[in-house]
């Protein structure tokens, strides 16, 4: 791979002169025409499996994560996906899980629940704030665009959701940050796996990959070749585990001696697909080479958890459209006044705490409203820039 070729708006790795291989990027999760939970025959393929099928039954020492990992399903779309719970209320996906069209119908969040079965107990929450359709208010996501050519979203591909009740009765997973350097000791310590659910595995039951690798380097190609196709490269994970439909969501997991926890969330699969060209233009498409399955950092998505697990979150659209008012004034968002939560207006939210010192979250919340709010002068930020500090506003002296 010396360079990159452009053509048509696509880019491929230049490979050779005659062919090229165009780097993709596929999402996990199940699509558009599956059948309900109860009555979908397995009829589904893998998505992504190295070498022989290692997917398995849970094994006894981790029994205990079929309390933590369960589904999101949304009947509309039909959207399945695996999820884990980060806190009693709140679990981790994959952000096309909720976002992300299948075929030509868009997941409805307000109808989308998560199911838990342990032992004989089933467990099942829709997401906070459904129930007066501002659910999205309290999901925090790192992306809602999903680019499947470079450069590939993939590594902002991670959601973490409120719950309209507390379901995650059995634990939650602990969710820690790892450098490539420790992720890749753990795999030669053969401490890495994933748990998940397939539409290509047994009736709904939890499977096993592992133990599998974490790298960055897969199938010849070498990290600087690889890194250039993602948006932020650098919470991007690649894995070997294997994973079929319905996996999207999962977390990629590390023994400790204090028990599993979480270092990313599995999320799609980077394919190469090597291309015939005459003239510059495609003549011939092969079947595409799986070079590895892909995963988010937990390093992109940690810090949120403690911030939404303890965020007094907008849920009127009249509060939503005063944020609005307030950064449109800063010339932080440009869109309409209408109270809903939008990719537009996440992204004014995430400038507005960048400058403001605080985690950028995304999260329309009342303290975010009540601290904008506090600054009716001109603010001592350049918010075109981003540079200064933030200052609240001091009270005059006292006469």
């Amino acid at each position: 791979m010396r360079g990159l070729l452009k053509a048509r708006g696509r880019f491929f790795c230049a490979c050779a002169a005659v062919w090229a291989a165009a780097c993709v990027w596929a999402p996990q999760s199940a699509g558009a025409g599956a059948l309900p939970l109860e009555t979908r025959s397995l009829r589904a393929t893998p998505v992504a499996v190295f070498g022989p099928d290692d997917r398995r039954e849970l094994p006894e020492r981790y029994s205990a994560l079929e309390g933590k990992v369960g589904m999101v399903y949304e009947p509309v779309s039909q959207t399945l996906c695996t999820a884990f719970c980060v806190a009693p209320d709140i679990v981790a996906t994959a952000a096309h899980c909720l976002f992300q069209p299948k075929g030509s119908k868009l997941p409805n969040t307000a109808a989308m629940s998560f199911r838990l079965e342990y032992g004989k107990v089933s467990l099942s929450s829709g997401l906070a704030g459904a129930a007066s359709g501002m659910e999205k208010n309290f999901v925090a996501v790192g992306t809602t665009k999903f680019n499947q050519e470079p450069p590939l979203s993939a590594p902002l591909d991670w959601a973490l959701a409120r719950l309209e009740r507390p379901v995650c009765k059995f634990g939650a997973l602990d969710v820690v940050a790892r450098t490539p350097t420790e992720l890749a000791q753990a795999t030669s310590e053969k401490r890495i796996f994933q748990v998940a659910y397939h539409w290509d595995y047994r009736h709904w039951r939890l499977a096993y990959s592992g133990p599998c690798a974490v790298s960055r380097t897969f199938n010849n190609l070498q990290w600087r070749a690889i890194q250039q196709h993602f948006t932020d490269s650098e919470e991007l994970i690649l894995h070997d585990c294997d994973t079929g439909g319905a996996s999207s969501g999962s977390p990629i997991l590390m023994d400790t001696p204090s028990g599993p926890v979480a270092v990313a969330i599995n999320v799609g699969t980077y394919t190469r697909t090597r291309l015939f060209l005459r003239e510059g233009r495609v003549v011939k498409r092969l079947k595409p080479d799986v070079i590895a399955n892909t995963g988010v950092s937990a390093r992109a998505f940690r810090h949120v958890i403690p911030e939404l697990k303890s965020a007094q979150i907008l849920d009127t659209r009249e509060d939503l459209a005063r944020l609005q008012v307030e950064l449109q004034a800063r010339g932080l968002y440009a869109g309409r006044i209408d109270g809903s939560l939008g990719r537009n207006m996440r992204s004014a939210i995430r400038s507005f705490e960048a400058v403001s010192g605080l985690p950028a979250t995304g999260l329309p919340t009342q303290r975010l409203l009540e601290l904008i709010s506090k600054d009716r002068e001109r603010p001592s930020v350049d918010y075109s820039t981003g540079t200064g500090a933030w200052r609240e506003p001091t009270s005059p002296p006292s006469p």
